[in-house]
């Protein structure tokens, strides 16, 4: 086996964490170890800046080292390193610079603290692996350093490429025009006075595609000032527009249900300053509403004199439907029209009777014909009386 295939067996199969940095120390190449323990995959890696791993109070060590870009080197160091799930993890890590071929060759093993449970490893990558089934990508704005970090999943929800890294304007510019302001205030709140959000908006992929997301953001405070916000993105398209859609078919149906109940006690202008009203069906207490609100509109727009009921229709009356009928009365009454009430047939009479039910002084006649004659008659008469 050749020394090449030797090398590439070792890195890839290594218990340590082992990387390729270029000059500047920005990732060529990491192995499984290291990305297992920090949980990137290595197309997030590739170009990213090694000290961009590193915790900021751990970082100027390894940021020193990378700007002596001339000569052989070697930095050890014990730090903090941003794991995936925005969480730390401690690692011991050695990088020494070969001047001949102008890399720099990583190599690290994570320090772990006592009492840390194992388990709780293994916890951390299905947890990432929850994320991506979840559809929820998570997001970083260090404030000291004006920087904005997306996840994974963050990139693909934006459908843009891996490792990009955009400024926090260029964040809130994917949002939907229509969103831009609230996404503003809610982050600028966020920074300012630390108040923490959770929104759905719609944002335009890199691709121009609309999409509905659940966003999140969680400011993290030192010494009473918002250092740090942690928050989160959740791809809710799908759940959403199923939402929009429940809510507009409900809305058609409500629109429906009042054009059904109108059609069932339809206002008619019989005569000039004439209105029937033919109720058909059960009337209980919404439909009264309804109904006594579209006749008084009726009598009020067509200053009618006579508002004619016609009961033939009703299935049923009961106490509570003769008190909705004597209400729908009173209500014409009070604005200056006269109540004629028609169709009350026999078994109707003796149920009103027995309930000891009345019209508040409406006329009470046997059919609608009748009720016209009255209405007609009478407004001769005041006609007459008039001229």
């Amino acid at each position: 086996m050749s020394g090449a295939a030797d090398y590439e067996r070792f890195f890839r199969t290594s218990g340590d964490l082992l990387c390729v940095l270029d000059s500047v120390g920005r990732f060529l190449h990491a192995n499984e170890a290291f990305r297992d323990v920090l949980g990137y995959p290595e197309s997030v890696l590739l170009g990213a800046g090694f000290a961009r791993v590193v915790h900021e109070d751990d970082a100027a060590e390894a940021r020193a080292f990378f700007e002596r870009s001339e000569g052989d080197g070697s930095l050890r160091m014990t730090a903090r390193f941003l794991h995936r799930d925005l969480t730390y993890r401690r690692l011991s890590f050695s990088l020494r610079r070969a001047a001949e071929d102008a890399a720099i060759y990583g190599a690290g093993r994570e320090v772990v603290e006592a009492g840390i449970d194992p388990e709780r490893r293994r916890g951390d990558a299905t947890l990432i692996k929850m994320q991506a089934t979840a559809l929820v990508g998570g997001w970083e704005f260090d404030r000291r350093k004006n920087e904005l970090y997306w996840t994974d999943e963050t990139h693909r929800i934006h459908e843009v490429a891996p490792g990009y890294s955009p400024t926090v304007e260029q964040g809130i510019n994917f949002y939907a025009p229509e969103s831009i302001p609230t996404i503003t205030a809610l982050f600028a709140a966020c920074i300012n006075e630390g108040k923490p959000y959770q929104v759905e908006l719609q944002l335009v992929t890199a691709k121009g595609r609309r999409l509905w997301v659940r966003a999140t953001a969680q400011p993290m405070l030192e010494d009473g000032e918002v250092i740090r916000v942690i928050g989160a993105f959740q791809d809710i398209d799908s759940f959403k527009r199923r939402e929009l859609e429940l809510e507009e078919k409900l809305a058609i149906i409500h629109e429906q249900r009042s054009a059904i109940r109108a059609l069932s006690a339809p206002i008619i202008q019989v005569w000039d300053r004439v209105l029937a009203l033919p109720v058909v069906g059960t009337l209980d207490e919404e439909r009264a509403e309804e109904i006594t609100g579209r006749m008084l509109d009726a009598v009020m727009a067509s200053a009618a004199r006579y508002a004619i009921l016609d009961l033939t229709g009703v299935e049923t009356v009961d106490e509570g439907t003769a008190n909705h009928l004597v209400k729908i009365i009173r209500a014409i009454q009070l604005l200056g029209a006269k109540s004629i009430v028609t169709g009350i047939g026999p078994a109707m009479a003796q149920t009103l009777t027995g309930l000891g039910a009345g019209f508040a002084g409406a006329r009470t006649v046997s059919n609608l014909r009748e009720a016209i004659k009255i209405s007609m008659r009478d407004d001769s008469t005041l006609d007459r009386t008039k001229s």
